[in-house]
């Protein structure tokens, strides 16, 4: 019979909902907060890194400060639906440093882009000098920000 894995409990969804408010809270914080001494909690942290709850602790900056002023969505068709021509794509995008986000998704279009850049000057160079150079691309078409409402990177648990 094949073992189990451990469900999430309730200290771990309290555990996590801390961590996605602030990654950098302190294993004694946590421990305060939750009621448990710190290695418990350091104990239940390392298991949920390791089961891939956790994928990475990162730092989110503002754009705005970082002159990174218009944020672009590309929705993009690709030619031929091969698994090379796929591959190639993605190996492409993955160069670009403009491009934060790449989905392959379904529907009218093969994939989803969100790109950061300066100003349209940057966004324009940025579609003649490195995106329309992939011979694999058909067509794309860009949707401006004009503002957001929401932006949230956290899961309510």
């Amino acid at each position: 019979m094949e073992k189990k894995a451990r469900q999430i409990d309730e200290i771990d969804l309290k555990l996590l909902n801390l961590l996605q408010q602030n990654s950098r809270i302190t294993i004694r914080r946590l421990s305060e907060k939750l009621f448990l001494s710190t290695t418990p909690i350091y104990e239940r942290i390392k298991k949920l890194e390791k089961r891939g709850l956790i994928k990475q602790y990162i730092t989110l900056l503002d754009p705005k400060k970082l002159d990174k002023n218009l944020i672009v969505y590309i929705s993009i068709n690709l030619s031929k639906h091969t698994k090379e021509v796929v591959e190639y794509f993605e190996k492409e995008i993955d160069k670009m440093d403009e491009v934060s986000e790449c989905y392959y998704i379904s529907g009218n279009f093969d994939f989803l882009l969100k790109v950061y850049c300066k100003d349209m000057d940057a966004y324009h160079d940025f579609l003649t000098e490195k995106l329309s150079v992939i011979e694999t691309i058909s067509q794309f078409y860009s949707s401006f920000v004009l503002t957001n409402s929401k932006i949230s990177y956290q899961f309510k648990l």
